[in-house]
């Protein structure tokens, strides 16, 4: 085996743990395509002629589309958290008053479970809701009074 083979083999293992490490980065950025590129010309260089070449492509599709396999099960499990996929739970239910009179939401008080810069959220007889201040900075904590529902949107002020 020559020193052209053994630097290909480098170069193919480089290229495959540089596609193996995009499988774990949203997006298709600079370790894709350098890990395609890496592979690509690793399989010329360990190849002498086209039939160990087409080998050399064949066994690294293969470990590619193993090391595909072990990400997607990896990802599955709830142990790992994907960067790709969202989570299944949005927090923060009740974001919006559903099949209620908005008019009987005006003048309830709660809290700021969040900075409102405007938008954020408040917390209002248990219930989380987003909310709108009337463009003012609210901070985290501060007491809460609804002002307005309109267009499924609360508007609050800071209470005293």
């Amino acid at each position: 085996m020559g020193a052209l083979q053994v630097l290909g083999i480098v170069v193919l293992i480089i290229g495959m743990v540089l596609i193996g490490i995009e499988f774990y980065i949203p997006g298709f950025g600079v370790p894709g395509i350098s890990g395609i590129v890496c592979t690509v010309v690793g399989v010329f260089l360990v190849g002498r002629n086209a039939q160990e070449r087409i080998l050399a492509g064949a066994v690294s599709i293969v470990v590619i589309a193993v090391m595909l396999v072990i990400s997607v099960i990896i990802f599955n499990s709830k142990k790992v958290k994907s960067p790709i996929k969202l989570d299944d739970e949005l927090p923060g239910k009740n974001l919006f008053i559903e099949g209620e009179d908005p008019d009987s939401y005006v003048g309830k008080e709660g809290i700021a479970i969040t900075d409102l810069k405007p938008s954020g959220k408040g917390e209002f007889d248990g219930e989380r809701y987003d909310v709108l201040s009337q463009g003012n900075f609210i901070e985290k904590g501060a007491k809460l009074k609804i002002t307005e529902v309109k267009n499924n949107k609360i508007f609050v002020e800071e209470g005293k």
